[in-house]
Formats: C-alpha cells, structure tokens, sequence
C-alpha cells in the first residue's frame, strides 16, 4: 500500500508535473562532502572574508577540482557566501566572481594566463 503524499515545501512540481525538493541550506551543505582537509576549507574561507573585507559571510567551501600545469598543483573552491558566489584557485590563491566567470575550466584558464 503507498503512503499518503506529504504536505508541505517538498510538494513543488515542475513543468512536468514532476516532485522538486526544496534547495538544502547551505549551513548543511558540509554535511554531504567527500573526505577534505578542514584545515585547507579554512584556509579559504578565511582568504575570501579576508578579500571581502568582512562584508561577506562564508556558508559553504567545497574543493571542485585539482589540476597540476606545467608542474604546479593548482586547486579550484567553490565558495557560497551570503551576497555572492566565488572561485577560489590556488598558486597563487585568488578569488573570481561566478556572476562574471561560471565557468569553471575559462576561470582556471584565466588564473593560469595571469599567474
């Protein structure tokens, strides 16, 4: 026998009739995280409020790629804050605004050509 439909957010549908759950907080987005170096999360969130001189609030780190060019290792962040979202890439860390460069691979193309 099935069970009755839930009330409540997770009752949105899609154009397709379809169930859409609601987004997660992104205070508990942590949770769902591969094996990570806390330490090295810090690190960044500390870099990105530092870079925002303490306008922005970080709610999310995630490291979304590793990539080693011409012998430096070069890591990528996903960061949330609570007005914007950023890229972060290492050696030498900088940050990049989603809104001006959602892309992922030209971001790190741009951080390489201009390190």
């Amino acid at each position: 026998m099935r069970s009755p439909a839930r009330s409540g957010a997770a009752d949105r549908k899609d154009d397709r009739g379809c169930e859409v759950p609601p987004p997660l907080p992104k205070d508990d987005l942590h949770k769902l995280l591969f094996a990570h170096s806390p330490e090295a999360a810090r690190e960044i969130q500390d870099y990105v409020e530092w870079q925002c001189r303490g306008e922005e609030k970080v709610l999310h780190v995630e490291k979304v790629a590793s990539e080693r060019v011409l012998g430096r290792e070069h890591a990528v962040w996903d960061v949330h804050t609570d007005k914007e979202r950023w890229w972060v890439v290492t050696n030498p860390t900088n940050l990049y605004s989603q809104t001006l460069m959602p892309s992922l691979d030209y971001t790190l193309s741009f951080h390489i050509g201009s390190s």
